[in-house]
């Protein structure tokens, strides 16, 4: 994976995720007042999510992509800190080769992140394909596969988005499509997803740590 923060410089915060050959560009607009009193809520902030795909207009995809990311995005966001506020998020996908949802959700995390937006925890998320095995296979023996290329998707049965919140170490949101899942093979997916959310966390630690030690660097 690699990451870019304010590669947008008009947006109050903005980030550029990538994995692979997909990349994920997301910029943050607020919290800012409120274009139509419609919106407005007297306690709280707004959150509105919009996805862009590469080319063309937005469909049914995109529109799953914006729920899913709604959910994340909705779960860590502190409303209460900005009363009658705005918060919009734009993802323009940029390039796609697999796990477009979790290179689309980490963006998102981050350009909150940069933009200075209060949060309550860290989001990170994973793509996960699964190969069920046919049906002589056991109940949950499945072949799990860490964010897989739009090749490896197609050969999948099932590939499924997991958002996980790092500070609660629970589930926020899922975005699936494919095969149905067992309990067995659900529950295999979400802790594998899990952990793999955890190092993705450690390393965009160690990203950032090093970014801020170069920015505060004093030339001698």
């Amino acid at each position: 994976p690699h990451l870019e923060l304010r590669p947008l410089l008009r947006a109050d915060g903005s980030a550029r995720f990538s994995l692979g050959r997909s990349v994920a560009v997301a910029a943050v607009q607020g919290p800012r007042e409120t274009k139509s009193r419609v919106k407005e809520v007297g306690d709280r902030a707004t959150l509105e999510v919009v996805v862009r795909p590469r080319v063309g207009l937005p469909g049914l995809a995109e529109r799953q992509l914006e729920c899913h990311l709604l959910r994340q995005l909705d779960h860590i966001v502190l409303h209460q800190e900005y009363p009658r506020a705005q918060i919009v998020v734009v993802v323009q996908i940029v390039s796609e080769d697999g796990s477009v949802g979790a290179v689309a959700g980490n963006a998102a995390f981050l350009a909150l992140l940069d933009a200075g937006v209060a949060m309550r925890a860290t989001t990170l998320s994973v793509s996960v394909g699964v190969h069920l095995g046919g049906e002589a296979a056991l109940p949950g023996a499945a072949v799990l596969l860490l964010d897989p290329t739009a090749k490896e998707e197609t050969d999948c049965d099932a590939v499924v988005t997991i958002c996980v919140d790092g500070t609660r170490e629970q589930l926020i949101s899922c975005l699936s499509s494919g095969m149905a899942l067992d309990a067995v093979a659900w529950t295999n997916c979400v802790s594998a997803g899990g952990k793999a959310a955890k190092v993705l966390e450690a390393f965009l630690r160690m990203s950032l740590q090093k970014r801020l030690e170069t920015f505060l660097r004093v030339p001698t």
